[in-house]
């Protein structure tokens, strides 16, 4: 494919597969289009086709075109491309005064010969030293452009290694001293300007300087050869001296011996054609605005126009053309860039003004109208950015540290976040590592620490107040496993590197302490046995790590169900003291272990204590949550289990974890009767939940939700899966084996709800026909009579199965085998086993030792679980019946229409079988087409009753 004839042509091939679509001057992209918009900018369209086809025409006309097509370049979403030469100088020729034109011909018709002009031009603060070398360098892409005043070691450095003398100017600046005599310094500078010279002349480009009055070098003053103080003109000549390249120098005072021409301030009009050279699109009551607030100052008119350009590029109004608006490069505005992209952090933009003010040594009001356009007011005696992107990204180490050290002193009496940012950044290493082990959740606020700590140099660790213990990067270790371990991501990577760092430590605690981390991560995943392994000996357990190590044997004795045992521990590990987040770890646990034992009141008391670290806080109140709903308060329950729910989510708890409590939530929302609400969070929770033996505890726990609703075949479906999963799986053994049991219960009411046709739900009624349910729980209660009384959960999965059980055995056989639950010390569950037992005298005939078995409970009133209630109902109300008193019966039945619509319509379905026909059809009306059941339950289910 043969070459376009010309670069114009060869921008317009690149552009033309991103240009679509016409407007009123035709074909975006054609030829016609382009003639229509030269024309409508006020140039000639016929010169178009020259310029195109055969790079023919006027510098004024090229630059029209090229403005054109850069437009389009930037609507295409692309790069648009660099200006050619001519067209630089046509553009500095058009905005340019009379004698920067001249100075501006005249250097560049130098070079284009092949010459090398060497020119210097002196001007004050308001002459357009900037502007003019901001337009030789358009007209001179290929030079190298330096500012220099106040510290020029920060401006140096960016030179050095563009001319690849970095280390040289490293070295000579490391031997500046305050104390040296004056000879010295000024040899030293002299070496430095020597190099700098050599470098320049080596890489050969034209050099654009322009020089404040003064300067200093590593906060020394300036000198010449003979040691005596001077100013930057002064101390550069030398250095031009020795230059063998072209350059054009502007400096700020003249030189003692060089040639020299002297730059005059602007005009008005010559500064309105540079604005509009500039931001050609800009309206012209803007462009009047910014030459009025600059005044005859040029360098405060380029600042202005800099700014303007970046805040358009910022809010996509293509205004500029092709130009960098690299605020930072400007001397006058780097300061003050500096100090807000270090004093403003995106989490807490809010500078105040006093440490502004301190960190710029001068008040907002001697600031000029371009700086003062950087920042805008946010509340009282702060300001914030105008804009972030105007903000440099890199900033020099020495600066930026001497501006974090005044912003840590500035918030030393507050702003948590403030002192972690800016002690970071000041590298104030130990302060830093005090605050984080405060409270290791702080870690939180400093995203990429741990990785940036592999970089902390020995120097770093001279901070460290002794030689002896942990080093810096040990003791932020220690910190890191501690706040992944309250997360529960044991298993991040960031945790595992810091447990193997802690792991080969030279201090024997350190060590300890990593192995009791690694055994309570393996308590996290469920394997005790794997944990017990991992788990330092009680007599290792000195020092900090005691309480700590403690847990971790807690935890074991838990599991092996040695709960005495369990509790001693936690007690001593209370006993010890503690920092607070540790401190809720002791409750937690000490929660935990009541709650297993049976000792609700003390674990709901240790469990409420749990109140620093959030998501600590969040699985205490899961805990309460649980307890609440064995209890029989499932309203309490489900706010509970909610609130941790929030919570965990809020804080990013592992998904595992959220899964869980999800479940659990939906399982407090079937015992209120709340379904829909119950099915959407275990369903949820079912598709969210990251690993098989989380999922087959939610789908467990569905498939009992399921039986409530009367749908037993998804029950059946549902508890199959899980027990399929839970009969194989290697995970968990202990707590896998306790799941299994369960679930075969739940899928031995699933046959149950399939074979009677009755949903899982308060008020049950026995006498039924189940041969495969009777089979099922009659093998899993006799598993269970063998199965040692390990804890509270064990006794109610036996009550839960004899329940079920005594509702498919004759009624005498019922009682018996209730009988020994009548007896338990945990109120909740004597109630449930009441229920049973009442429900088998039903059967019996007995009616007068059911009411004697009901009047031994609790009002029903101050039944929490509207199931119990609804079952006492009619359990009451069919007693009543079988004793004649029907009127009784009817107003007992009513007290259920405060129950919510699934145990109503449960009550009406048990009781409206047992309801004389001619009695029930005076009291609700007619009952055909349907049941007696039936009717009685939507009666109750649907309508306002007194």
């Amino acid at each position: 494919m043969a070459q376009p004839a010309t670069h114009w042509l060869l921008h317009l091939e690149t552009l033309r597969p991103y240009l679509s679509g016409r407007d009123h001057r035709g074909k975006k992209g054609s030829l016609r289009w382009l003639e229509a918009a030269i024309a409508e900018r006020g140039g000639k369209s016929g010169t178009v086709r020259n310029i195109l086809y055969k790079d023919l025409g006027a510098p004024e006309e090229k630059l029209r075109l090229f403005e054109v097509i850069a437009e389009l370049y930037q609507e295409a979403g692309l790069e648009p491309p660099t200006p050619p030469v001519e067209l630089g100088v046509e553009s500095a020729r058009r905005s340019l005064g009379r004698d920067k034109r001249r100075i501006l011909r005249l250097f560049t018709k130098a070079l284009h010969q092949g010459q090398c002009p060497q020119i210097v031009v002196v001007g004050g603060a308001a002459t357009g030293k900037g502007v003019l070398l901001s337009a030789v360098q358009k007209a001179v892409p290929k030079s190298l452009m330096v500012n220099l005043g106040g510290e020029l070691a920060q401006q140096l450095y960016p030179l050095s290694e563009r001319l690849g003398v970095q280390e040289r100017l490293e070295a000579l600046l490391a031997q500046f001293s305050p104390t040296q005599p004056y000879a010295l310094k000024a040899a030293l500078q002299g070496e430095l300007r020597q190099a700098l010279a050599e470098a320049i002349n080596r890489q050969g480009l034209p050099l654009l300087l322009r020089a404040e009055a003064d300067g200093q070098l590593s906060g020394l003053p300036l000198r010449n050869l003979e040691g005596e103080r001077v100013g930057l003109s002064v101390w550069l000549e030398p250095l031009l001296g020795a230059l063998s390249v072209p350059y054009l120098v502007a400096l700020t005072e003249p030189p003692p011996t060089l040639p020299y021409q002297v730059l005059s301030p602007p005009t008005r009009e010559e500064s309105r054609r540079f604005v509009k050279d500039q931001l050609p699109d800009l309206p012209a009551e803007r462009v009047d605005a910014l030459v009025n607030q600059a005044g005859r100052n040029f360098g405060e008119l380029q600042r202005l126009v800099l700014l303007e350009i970046a805040m358009a590029a910022a809010h996509t109004r293509p205004q500029a053309k092709n130009h960098s608006a690299d605020l930072s490069q400007d001397p006058k505005l780097r300061p003050i860039l500096q100090a807000l992209a270090v004093l403003s952090p995106e989490a807490d933009p809010a500078v105040p003004i006093p440490l502004l003010e301190q960190a710029l040594g001068r008040r907002l009001e001697q600031l000029s109208q371009a700086e003062r356009a950087l920042f805008q007011p946010v509340g009282e005696g702060q300001v914030r950015p105008t804009l972030r992107n105007l903000l440099p990204t890199h900033i020099p180490e020495k600066e930026a540290q001497r501006l974090h050290r005044l912003a840590l002193r500035y918030f030393s009496g507050g702003n948590l976040f403030r002192q972690l940012y800016h002690a970071r950044g000041a590298n104030e290493l130990e302060f830093l590592l005090e605050l984080l082990a405060q409270d290791p959740s702080r870690l939180s606020l400093m995203p990429g620490l741990w990785a940036e700590s592999a970089g902390w140099s020995r120097v770093a660790e001279r901070q460290r107040r002794g030689l002896d213990g942990p080093s810096l990067r040990e003791r932020l270790a220690t910190i890191l496993v501690r706040y992944r371990a309250v997360l529960g991501q044991y298993a991040h990577p960031e945790a595992l590197e810091a447990l193997e760092l802690l792991t080969q430590s030279p201090d024997p605690e350190l060590r300890i302490w990593a192995r009791v981390k690694a055994a309570e991560a393996q308590i996290d995943a469920g394997d005790y046995a794997r944990a017990l392994e991992e788990a330092p000996l009680e007599p290792e357990l000195q020092g900090e790590v005691e309480a700590e190590g403690l847990l971790v044997r807690a935890a074991l004795e838990r599991w092996r169900g040695d709960y005495a045992r369990a509790e001693g521990y936690v007690r001593r590990a209370l006993a010890l003291p503690t920092p607070p987040f540790l401190s809720d770890r002791v409750w937690l646990w000490q929660g935990l272990v009541a709650k297993d034992a049976g000792r609700f009141e003390e674990a709901l008391e240790a469990l409420s204590r749990v109140g620093h670290e959030p998501l600590l806080v969040g699985r205490a109140r899961y805990q309460m949550g649980d307890l609440l709903m064995r209890i029989g308060r499932a309203e309490e329950a489900a706010r509970h289990i909610r609130e941790a729910l929030e919570n965990l989510e809020t804080h990013h708890a592992p998904q595992e974890e959220i899964a869980r409590v999800r479940a659990r939530l939906g399982t407090a929302y079937r015992r209120l009767g709340q379904y829909e609400e119950a099915a959407g969070l275990l369903y949820q929770a079912i598709q969210e939940a990251p690993d098989p033996f989380t999922r087959t505890r939610a789908q467990s726990e569905a498939s009992i939700l399921e039986s409530a609703r009367g749908h037993p075949w998804e029950a059946l479906r549902l508890a199959a899966e899980a027990e399929r999963y839970l009969r194989t799986t290697p995970e968990r053994p202990s707590e896998a084996r306790y799941r299994h049991l369960r679930t075969r219960l739940r899928l031995a009411t699933a046959y149950w709800v399939a074979e009677t046709n009755n949903p899982y739900r308060a008020p049950f009624r026995g006498g039924g026909k189940a041969p495969k349910a009777l089979e099922l729980l009659e093998a899993l209660w006799a598993e269970l009579r063998e199965e040692a009384a390990s804890s509270d959960r064990y006794t109610a999965l036996r009550l839960d199965t004899a329940q079920m059980l005594a509702l498919l055995k004759p009624a005498e056989e019922a009682q018996i085998l209730l009988r020994p639950f009548l007896g338990l010390s945990d109120a909740y569950h004597r109630t449930q086993a009441r229920l049973s037992y009442a429900e088998a005298l039903c059967r019996s005939g007995k009616w007068g030792e059911v009411l004697a078995q009901l009047l031994q409970m609790d009002p029903t009133v101050n039944l929490p679980d509207p199931g119990l209630r609804a079952w006492r109902i009619a359990l009451e109300a069919q007693a009543l019946l079988g004793l004649g008193q029907e009127e009784a019966a009817r107003r007992r039945t009513l007290d259920a229409c405060s129950l919510p619509e699934p145990f109503r319509a449960q009550v009406g379905r048990v009781l409206g079988a047992l309801w004389p026909v001619e009695a029930l059809e005076a009291w609700i009306g007619t009952l055909a087409p349907l049941t007696p059941a039936d009717a009685l339950a939507i009666w109750l289910a649907t309508a306002s009753h007194p």
